[in-house]
């Protein structure tokens, strides 16, 4: 019979197959490869909030008269180049105890995970900073 000839012949032919687990399985690969390039940006974006945060706490060390609108204006100039608009600074000193005062200095931002086909997953980041200020 011919026809079952032809099927024969189309069951034994496997050529297009690595072509077809590709382009089953590279969606899923790429998808992830891209997950992880955006939750690494968004990991150097909080190491650089931090870093921000504790080159503003050192100059607060240095000069204690420092005001919270100062030390937001040091930590988004840091941050400028990242595009992170949405830092919040805020600074809380504590009242001389043994020749020293405490400053905390902490700052709080969010960043949205955007990866395409996926709901958007916000992460919202804190760091706080402790640092002794000479009591005047």
């Amino acid at each position: 019979m011919p026809g079952d000839r032809s099927a024969r012949i189309f069951e034994r032919d496997e050529t297009g197959g690595t072509a077809i687990e590709f382009a089953l399985v590279a969606p899923v690969l790429i998808l992830l490869l891209f997950g992880m390039v955006v939750f690494g940006w968004s990991m150097n974006a909080m190491s650089s909030v931090r870093y921000a945060l504790e080159e503003s706490s050192r100059a607060l060390q240095m000069k204690s008269s420092l005001t919270q609108t100062e030390i937001e204006a040091m930590v988004k100039d840091h941050v400028r180049e990242l595009g992170l608009q949405n830092v919040d600074v805020t600074l809380a000193i504590d009242a001389p105890s043994g020749g020293f005062r405490l400053a905390h200095v902490t700052a709080t931002y969010s960043f949205v995970v955007e990866i395409p086909l996926i709901d958007p997953y916000p992460l919202n980041y804190k760091a706080s900073i402790t640092v002794p200020l000479v009591a005047s």
